[in-house]
């Protein structure tokens, strides 16, 4: 064995995880078999080798997945887990194309090969729009997996922009994660699209950068100054990040100036899977909202309560305490309360899991947590005897038709958090009303 299978054979995969409409139970089946693996899970394409898609198979977000993997740099490989079941052999699977370094250094050099080819005819034509085309050459695609889902270890890649990722401060504040187009401020849209796709369509006349970046147009901005904006995208493929939703951003800065959002995919889900709430379903809400707040070790913590929870038909004594025990020490984190007090606050006729601020809500999911897992004997899957109730898709809706009021003139960490504290569920959406643009 030479170095480089030596160094990948000891190497911990590093999973960057994009959620489908309609992949939520694969998602968490997921997350449950990356942490028992001892297996981390990327904050952006750029630092992950193991590109996971949880969820059916979607045309709308297929364009969304290449983008991410496009940004993911070699060894690499990635896999598609459409349901909760066979999660684990998928992913034996694709760690197994990691390991294989022939195949892995045939990838690389037919991408170092592709990329001359495009630098080639970028200089040739004079308009630098290499990184506006799509290479349409065949990868070394790996093995496609049955109806479970499939495991690539290669394709195609397209050599775009490399995207970034913000990450919070301490566990208190929120980053603007993204990966794709960069308006030179380190601002990155969620799937590397700008707002007609390519780059175009801009006062510039379809100018472009080297490389196929777009250059920004300007916009009188709040104090009447014409300054550069960026329309770029966050999401559908973001980590931590509410399935299919995507929300068009225009950028001054780091600061919104206008705002839409919309679910992408989805449009056969039959049903939601957390159809009827429970301690897990907010347990869920609340470790993703913790890990875009920057609060890692938290987050990790409620996934584990979450799968336990889950896991059994009603929580014992040890799990109940362990629950409890994990809520007070979210709910006395100042930092984490003060970083939220006044963010997207809403009012009105909204529904009631949608009011306040962004604290409001996330102390309200913990509350929720708290009331149905406080007394011995009370479990989530005694919550789903209930009737089914339309709860969650209305709170969906009421969210989605709110967002751009409340993302426009904040900046993008302040964006991050409103979304993951109000965490629509497109599920649960696509189920009752199919899904529209709301901006």
């Amino acid at each position: 064995m030479d170095v480089t299978g030596w160094l990948l054979a000891r190497a911990r995969p590093c999973a960057f995880v994009v959620t489908a409409v309609g992949g939520t139970g694969a998602r968490v089946a997921v997350e449950r078999e990356l942490r028992e693996r001892g297996w981390r899970q990327a904050a952006a394409p750029g630092e992950a080798d193991l590109l996971v898609v949880c969820g059916p198979e979607d045309a709308e977000l297929a364009d969304a997945v290449e983008r991410v993997w496009e940004q993911m740099p070699g060894p690499r490989a990635r896999v598609r887990v459409a349901g909760g079941d066979g999660a684990a052999p998928l992913l034996d699977s694709a760690r197994g194309h990691l390991l294989d370094v022939d195949r892995q250094r045939r990838q690389a050099a037919e991408r170092d090969a592709r990329a001359r080819e495009r630098a080639q005819r970028s200089d040739g034509d004079g308009h630098g729009n290499a990184g506006h085309g799509r290479d349409e050459s065949p990868g070394d695609g790996g093995a496609q997996g049955g109806g479970d889902g499939k495991s690539e270890g290669g394709g195609d890649d397209h050599g775009d922009a490399d995207g970034g990722h913000g990450q919070g401060d301490g566990h208190g504040n929120g980053g603007g994660d993204g990966a794709g187009q960069d308006d030179g401020h380190g601002h990155g849209s969620g799937d590397g699209d700008s707002d007609d796709g390519h780059g175009h369509g801009h006062d510039h006349g379809g100018m472009s950068m080297p490389g196929g970046i777009p250059m920004a147009d300007r916009g009188p901005d709040r104090d009447g100054l014409r300054l550069d904006r960026l329309h770029v995208h966050l999401g559908p493929a973001l980590a931590d990040w509410p399935a299919g939703l995507r929300l068009r951003l225009t950028l001054q800065g780091d600061v919104v100036q206008e705002a839409e959002a919309e679910i992408v995919g989805g449009t056969a889900v039959a049903s939601a899977f957390w159809d009827v709430p429970g301690p897990a379903a907010d347990l869920d809400s609340a470790q993703r909202f913790l890990a875009v707040a920057g609060w890692s070790a938290a987050a990790e913590a409620g996934r584990r309560w979450r799968d336990a929870l889950l896991a059994e038909p009603g929580p014992g004594e040890p799990t109940r305490r362990g629950v409890l025990r994990w809520l007070r020490r979210v709910r006395r984190s100042r930092v984490l309360r003060w970083s939220t007090d006044g963010l997207g606050r809403i009012g009105g006729s909204a529904p009631d899991p949608l009011r306040g601020d962004v604290t409001d809500r996330w102390a309200r999911l913990l509350d929720g947590v708290e009331a149905a897992v406080g007394a011995p004997g009370v479990s989530d899957a005694a919550g789903r005897d209930r009737p089914a109730s339309d709860s969650r898709a209305q709170a969906a809706e009421a969210a989605l038709d709110l967002l751009p009021s409340l993302v426009t003139g904040r900046e993008l960490a302040a964006v991050r958090l409103t979304v993951a504290s109000l965490d629509p569920d497109a599920e649960a959406l696509r189920a009752h009303v199919p899904g529209r643009s709301h901006g």
